[in-house]
């Protein structure tokens, strides 16, 4: 395990070093596999991480928005180079750098994710996990809350989208507070640790290299993630790339349990 962690922990500071730098570029330079634009910024972070977790762990299977599915070796790497990067383009301070690490076989999913690390771009801090030592944070020292917070993280961008928050609110009613962030990986995170009592994003936009290292950090901790047909989202893959039509995640799981029942699905 100390080999996993030191080749994260060296390729999320690599590649945000790079980010951090003056030699970015935010060019547009065509589109990822996953659909979406991509900016050289995108690509170059990608290219980073790869190159590391190879000095490290040689030949890696690399699953990727940008790349899609590319290489062989004993280890698939997971990877959102730049998860946020519309606010990173932006110059709005959130967004991070998610990779999991899991060993290549058959069928391979979330909940066989052996390490993993969300990384902010814009602060020092480092969220890593693996299954031998567990969660850490470096840089802020960070405990999961007793109580989460009354914050629910989401994202719409059509009515069809937002329905299942406006659901939501009118059952909280003005206990609660909606912010949408623009990072998926750091919304979960922040839920896992308490910040927030929930995430739910129904704009069947997501996919699985958005958030399975953050995913697989959450579970670790005692925060549960579905998707809204009731699917435990641990079990889904991570050898390629798939969308997610609709995800919720809560502090726990009686809290992603309710947020599913108010959304008109059940666990």
């Amino acid at each position: 395990m100390r080999q996993l962690e030191e080749a994260l922990i060296a390729a999320s500071t690599r590649a945000i070093t790079y980010l951090r730098s003056s030699y970015v570029s935010k060019k547009p330079v065509g589109y990822g596999y996953s659909g979406d634009e991509s900016r050289e910024f995108d690509l170059v972070s990608e290219r980073i991480i790869l190159r590391t977790l190879k000095e490290y762990l040689n030949d890696v299977v690399l699953v990727s928005e940008e790349s899609g599915v590319s290489g062989e070796g004993s280890w698939i790497a997971i990877v959102d180079p730049v998860d946020g990067s519309v606010n990173f383009e932006a110059g709005i301070p959130i967004a991070a750098v998610s990779i999991g690490l899991a060993r290549n076989s058959r069928e391979v999913s979330i909940r066989d994710i052996e390490a993993a690390v969300v990384a902010e771009v814009f602060r020092d801090v480092i969220y890593y996990f693996d299954k031998q030592s567990g969660f850490r944070t470096i840089g802020l020292d960070i405990k999961r809350r007793s109580q989460p917070g009354r914050i629910l993280l989401g994202y719409a961008d059509s009515a069809k989208s937002f329905e299942p928050l406006v659901n939501i609110m009118k059952n909280y009613g003005s206990d609660i507070r909606l912010r949408s962030l623009g990072s998926a990986a750091l919304d979960i995170i922040y839920v896992a640790l308490g910040a927030a009592l929930g995430f739910v994003d129904a704009r069947a936009k997501l996919r699985n290299v958005d958030i399975a290292a953050s995913v697989a950090i959450a579970n670790h901790l005692g925060s549960y993630a579905y998707l809204c047909n009731g699917t435990d989202l641990t079990s889904m893959r991570i050898d390629k790339v798939h969308r997610l039509e609709c995800v919720v995640v809560g502090y726990d799981n009686s809290v992603a349990s309710y947020l599913l029942n108010m959304m008109g699905f059940r666990p």
